[in-house]
């Protein structure tokens, strides 16, 4: 019981506080407090924006738009600076993000900064723009180097990364392995061949449903795979293991894209 106490008291003060960096947006203390059950408190100020993003608060937006979506947009000229691609990137994110009941916003947990966290959505999601071009142009150029790549993420995450590629590489690519041939059909034809789920249904003559129930179990055996292998080979702390894995869970389309595309 005192724990639990203590556990309120320390939520309380991290709401308090996050609510000083953003006077003019009001979040219920129970849906913040309901955040961090999951979460961390480490950057309490972001995701008490993100709480209030999920709620599609129209100051939290006007801000997201101004501070978090305008900065990305760094990143992304650093792959196609045209007006029309870094606009359409925006758009496309600015969606994924906020709208709708599966609004990835809804997602964030406060383990690492806001910014980093939007900033590798938005080459995330550029990348994968880019890709599917390609797809439509003959004889277009290669996919992005994994260095290129490193650079444009959060740079905690792009030091993880540079510093253990190597086994993030082996331990994805014999999780894919490990899977069974129509599981690793079905992460080709949805990740790199980029079927929709309905194109996917109608080959397999199956429903939809089933389609996004056999995906789902898919990736989730990968990285299930990725985190047993990683925490036996590599000496990291909890934290620091977890943001490895964070990572790839959150590029799970551009990482086995990479490889499968790479196989193939």
């Amino acid at each position: 019981m005192p724990e639990r106490a203590t556990t309120t008291l320390e939520i309380r003060r991290s709401f308090d506080e996050a609510r000083a960096a953003w006077p003019a947006i009001e979040v219920p203390f129970e849906a913040f407090a309901d955040r961090v059950a999951s979460g961390s408190r480490g950057h309490a100020a972001d995701l008490y924006l993100a709480c209030a993003l999920s709620a599609a608060d129209p100051t939290a937006l006007a801000e997201f738009d101004q501070r978090f979506l305008g900065a990305a947009r760094d990143a992304v000229a650093r792959i196609d600076g045209s007006h029309d691609f870094v606009a359409e990137v925006q758009q496309t994110l600015r969606e994924r993000l906020l709208v709708g009941p599966r609004a990835k916003i809804r997602d964030y947990r406060g383990a690492g900064a806001l910014a980093g966290w939007v900033r590798t959505a938005a080459v995330r999601t550029a990348l994968n723009l880019r890709r599917n071009a390609r797809r439509e142009i003959p004889h277009a150029e290669p996919a992005e180097p994994a260095d290129r790549i490193d650079a444009l993420l959060d740079p905690e995450i792009a030091m993880l990364r540079r510093r253990h590629g190597g086994e993030l590489d082996t331990a994805l690519r014999r999780a894919i392995a490990a899977l069974g041939p129509r599981d690793r059909l079905l992460l080709q034809f949805y990740y790199v061949d980029g079927l929709t789920l309905a194109r996917i249904a109608a080959v397999e003559r199956v429903g939809t449903s089933t389609v996004f129930r056999r995906l789902n179990a898919a990736t989730r055996a990968v990285l299930a795979a990725i985190k047993r292998e990683l925490v036996g080979r590599l000496q990291l702390s909890a934290d620091s293991l977890d943001s490895l894995i964070r990572h790839v869970q959150d590029d799970i389309d551009l990482s086995l894209s990479q490889v499968l595309g790479s196989a193939t």
